[in-house]
């Protein structure tokens, strides 16, 4: 343990990356932090300032590509936040950015509140989701995304100050938003009024449908690219007919069930998956004349 500031706080030396991404792939974070609550976090800010150390911030590591020589900095792990945190406000519920997306739907179903069942089919953390405007669904014409759901988000700034900005005060992108300039505390999101059962049987369908047509058995990321607008095909589908599925650069391979899922099939390098992105990128150019673009995010030692 070290004291910061006069807090106990655990900064972990030399922490593996790769356990904490879905990738499972990374080298060493100079240190890690496990911050449980808004003191421990402006700590962990004000020694990495004094430090002249770099942050990075995350929660399940879903979405994140770490350089093989690690992360020369501190690595924010908020997935211990404020971990229980879960108020309910009529069909609202404010809610710890780091709680799991997947229990934050449990939770809520075991309260009869429902509409977010497509976050249960997205690996991460709530505050990874709405940094994102993290999307899903199984049906045609239909369109779940967070800036759908999200009301209010309460956000701590590079400098140590708390704010809480409204949906309006947001700017929503595909896949992105203006929240990464921020550390994402807390969300509120608007549910709806859906029995348990409802909510379970929605909850079934998506993991069906994932487990149909994507690639579940495999370290991986989700979607390593943005679909791309108005080329008329999705990424997957560009890749799948550059026929690049099952092409493999190391132990990093383009899975053959789902051309945008890249996965690790043993020991992948964040240099293997990296060239395979570049790759797959070059390929798609080439014969289509469309230039994708990551949805996952690289982090350089």
């Amino acid at each position: 343990m070290t004291l910061l500031g006069g807090l106990k706080i655990g900064l972990e030396p030399d922490e593996s990356l790769s356990k904490h991404t879905s990738w499972r792939i990374g080298g060493n974070a100079v240190f890690m932090a496990w911050p449980k609550n808004i003191d421990e976090l402006a700590g962990i800010l004000d020694y990495a300032r004094d430090q002249h150390l770099p942050i990075c911030v995350i929660g399940r590591g879903s979405n994140m590509l770490f350089s093989d020589e690690g992360f020369f900095g501190i690595v924010i792990n908020m997935l211990h936040f404020e971990k229980e945190y879960l108020k309910v406000d009529g069909n609202c519920v404010e809610v710890s950015a780091g709680m799991p997306n997947h229990i934050l739907v449990q939770k809520c179903a075991e309260l009869d509140l429902g509409g977010l069942e497509f976050l249960s089919s997205i690996p991460g953390s709530v505050g990874g989701a709405c940094v994102q405007n993290a999307g899903f669904s199984r049906l045609k014409g239909q369109k779940n995304e967070m800036k759908h759901f999200v009301e209010e988000v309460m956000v701590l700034t590079r400098d140590g100050q708390v704010k809480k900005l409204k949906h309006e005060e947001i700017l929503w992108n595909y896949r992105d938003t203006s929240l990464r300039q921020f550390i994402v505390l807390k969300a509120k999101l608007k549910f709806e009024r859906k029995n348990k059962a409802e909510v379970q049987k929605e909850v079934y369908e998506n993991y069906r449908y994932r487990s149909e047509i994507q690639d579940l058995q495999h370290p991986s990321a989700g979607s390593v690219f943005k679909n791309p607008a108005g080329a008329g095909m999705s990424s997957g589908q560009l890749i799948d007919k550059a026929g690049l599925k099952g092409f493999k650069i190391g132990d990093a391979q383009i899975s053959e069930r789902h051309a945008n899922f890249f996965i690790n099939t043993g020991h992948a390098t964040c240099e293997n998956m990296l060239a395979l992105i570049q790759h797959a990128k070059g390929k798609v150019k080439e014969q289509f004349g469309v230039m994708l673009e990551e949805e996952i995010r690289y982090v350089a030692g």
